[in-house]
């Protein structure tokens, strides 16, 4: 999507927090690179983030901090599903968080979130303007129209986020269809973590769109988190996403690999 510089008036460096929580007072100097984090449905996020307007802490802050990676929660709404308005919403506050911590285009941006936020960490990843640069999806919905009716939530969300768009419901939810953008997704690097028993978006959904994304090129890190349910997590499957997020958010694209900002 086309950023615009004009939105800085609404959303810019001095008002960022307004928009997003961060784990900036745990920041030691400046950060290398930025892990952004999206609401699953109703807000929460299995991940850790709060769509309170408050400090982003706990464990997994305080690590990502320790290796210079701005960790944001940006709150887009509870049932945006990353439509392009979340996307452009999303954009604005990185675009105000490079600005305010002196980092340059093309810097690490991880897409990340979980369920909701697991569909928003690839669709954004797919549709921003700013360039992100790796993408972890926790439990992701991967085919947003065969869910529905998933559970008795779900629904409403869906009618309510898409019956803007001036066309058919079920054409307005595919544009947040991570299976539909599936050849399309740029070429970095993606962990995909799905939950062995989730009862809401099939392992089978998650495993099929993984192998769809690899079948196009890209590299694709993809675990089952066994005996977990909806929103769990495995000591593994925890380790491995922090990891992730650190090996691909201190580090830059460039030439035939992911190169150390230092090395640069």
């Amino acid at each position: 999507m086309k950023y615009y510089p004009e939105d800085r008036e609404f959303v810019n460096e001095n008002n960022y927090y307004f928009y997003c929580n961060t784990n900036e007072h745990l920041l030691q100097g400046k950060p290398v690179g930025i892990a952004v984090e999206f609401p699953g449905l109703g807000g929460g996020s299995c991940l850790g983030g709060t769509p309170e307007m408050v400090p982003y802490v706990g464990d997994y802050a305080e690590e990502l901090a320790s290796k210079g990676i701005l960790l944001a929660y940006i709150f887009t709404g509870p049932w945006s599903w990353m439509n392009d308005g979340a996307v452009r919403f999303a954009d604005c506050v990185v675009n105000a968080l490079r600005i305010r911590f002196g980092l340059e285009k093309g810097s690490p941006l991880v897409s990340t979130g979980g369920s909701m936020g697991g569909l928003g960490s690839l669709i954004f990843a797919a549709k921003s303007g700013l360039g992100v640069t790796a993408c972890a999806a926790v439990c992701p919905c991967v085919d947003p129209n065969a869910s529905v009716f998933c559970d008795n939530t779900v629904p409403r969300s869906f009618v309510s986020t898409f019956c803007a768009f001036d066309m058919p419901l079920r054409e307005a939810i595919e544009t947040v269809s991570p299976i539909a953008y599936a050849g399309g997704m740029p070429s970095i690097p993606y962990l995909i973590l799905a939950d062995e028993k989730d009862e809401l978006f099939p392992l089978e959904q998650i495993r099929s769109y993984s192998d769809m994304l690899l079948s196009y090129g890209n590299k694709v890190s993809f675990m089952v988190m066994e005996n977990c349910g909806h929103g769990g997590f495995t000591e593994k499957g925890r380790r491995a996403l922090t990891d992730f997020v650190i090996e691909n958010g201190s580090c830059s694209s460039a030439g035939n690999g992911m190169i150390p900002l230092k090395n640069i």
